[in-house]
């Protein structure tokens, strides 16, 4: 029903004109006949016009009263009298449908204008000559205002006139007011519903990257090293059928750590998660490990004392070796080979994680950083998200390919070692291969 008034909303004045025109017409049928000139219908019609176009046409609606005044200030035929002086009525229902509707210079327009509607109306119902010689207060009947002198009666009807004037347009403009406050507040709770609806999209969203990011970190290292090992069986198989077992033990045990830590991610993702895959950086050793069985020649170098970290910002750390590391073994040629430094000289950790090989070009393949994969972001947001940076590319013409990290301390040092003296620890894990 409402969409129904809504499309039809625009009929409202027009029917109003007719059915004002209408009725007048029939009240005053009869009484025009005789006249010299039926001027009657004609002023009526007019001011009927001004009601239909109020909204439609406001300029226009707002001087065709005007014209009618004008009209039977010249010509006394046309003028209302004991009968049809209310017709001035439809006078202020074009200006308030007008005042309500129009734009704002229209509407500022049309105080000063039915100001002047009203001197002209008080002028041709409060001056008995103008009036047929009797006036307004012979026409309503008044023996008060019939004895008063005729610049009291026309000051009277002009104030009564200039009085329903303003307040017409004042309530015209208040209810345009309540109305675009209404508009406003529906908006505004539009807009607060919007913006609620993309709050939760994006903590959705951002929810969807977090999990996507953590099962490519897992998947992408343990894929990569199932890969490398069930290629190099394939390839020693025929030479070396011992080795064989030792790269399904490794296939194996990378199956069931990737199992395992996918096993805990999903588990997290419940309400009450019972545990979180969040590897520090003690668990680096291990991953070397397995790097190393899966064919990769890994080096790692600490200088310094170890600083506390947050378990945030360890498995950042965590996660950015194990990228770094995995794309190393799928990129870096035939022969991959890393390089780890762990540098906690500073106020914090230096990474710097160096791959050598001929780099393969893919679509996850990091070029010379200007390429941005799901692997490099998640490194760059790690760092960022743990107070950090990295930063990675490759180096001498693509042979060598290098990651860099900072990761801020959060307390003070850890002594790795009991000899305080010692300024630097180095630590060399030659690659077993």
């Amino acid at each position: 029903m409402l969409i129904i008034l809504r499309k039809y909303r625009w009929l409202l004045e027009p029917l109003i004109a007719v059915v004002f025109y209408v009725l007048w017409i029939i009240a005053e049928s009869g009484r025009t006949i005789g006249a010299p000139w039926p001027a009657y219908p004609f002023t009526l019609a007019v001011i009927a016009a001004a009601i239909g176009l109020a909204r439609a046409f406001p300029r226009v609606a707002i001087m065709l009263p005007g014209a009618v005044l004008v009209f039977q200030l010249a010509f006394s035929p046309s003028r209302y009298g004991e009968t049809t002086w209310p017709v001035y009525f439809g006078i202020v229902i074009a200006c308030f449908i007008v005042s309500s509707s129009a734009n704002k210079p229209i509407r500022l327009l049309a105080l000063p204008v039915m100001a002047a509607y009203a001197v002209m109306c008080a002028l041709l119902t409060g001056i008995p000559i103008l009036s047929d010689g009797a006036g307004w207060p012979a026409w309503v009947g008044s023996r008060y205002l019939g004895s008063l002198p005729v610049h009291q009666t026309f000051l009277l009807v002009l104030a009564a006139s200039l009085v329903l004037a303003v307040g017409t347009w004042s309530l015209a403009f208040g209810l345009r007011s309540s109305r675009l406050l209404q508009e406003t507040d529906a908006k505004f709770g539009a807009t607060i519903d919007e913006l609620h609806s993309a709050e939760i999209d994006l903590i959705v969203s951002r929810e969807r990257d977090r999990i996507a990011q953590d099962v490519h970190d897992i998947m992408a290292h343990s894929l990569a090293v199932i890969i490398a090992q069930a290629d190099g069986a394939r390839f020693i198989g025929p030479k070396r059928p011992e080795a064989i077992g030792d790269s399904l033990e490794r296939i194996a045990g990378s199956a069931r750590s990737s199992l395992s830590e996918v096993r805990i991610l999903i588990e997290s993702l419940v309400a009450e998660p019972e545990g979180h895959s969040n590897p520090t950086i003690e668990n680096i050793d291990e991953l070397l490990e397995r790097m190393r069985g899966a064919g990769l020649a890994v080096t790692i170098d600490r200088f310094g004392y170890s600083r506390a970290l947050t378990p945030g910002q360890q498995l950042a750390v965590y996660r950015i070796v194990q990228e770094a590391l995995t794309n190393a073994l799928k990129h870096a040629g035939s022969e991959p080979s890393a390089r780890i430094t762990f540098d906690w000289r500073g106020p914090g950790l230096a990474l710097n994680i160096s791959s050598t090989g001929t780099l393969v070009t893919s679509d996850e393949a990091p070029d010379s950083g200007t390429r941005t994969t799901r692997g490099l972001y998640g490194m760059r947001e790690r760092a960022r998200l743990a107070g950090g940076w990295l930063t990675s590319g490759a180096e001498d013409e693509g042979e060598l390919y290098l990651v860099t990290a900072f990761i801020p301390s959060t307390g003070d040092e850890e002594l790795a070692s009991a000899e305080h003296t010692e300024i630097t620890l180095v630590e060399h894990d030659a690659a077993a291969l």
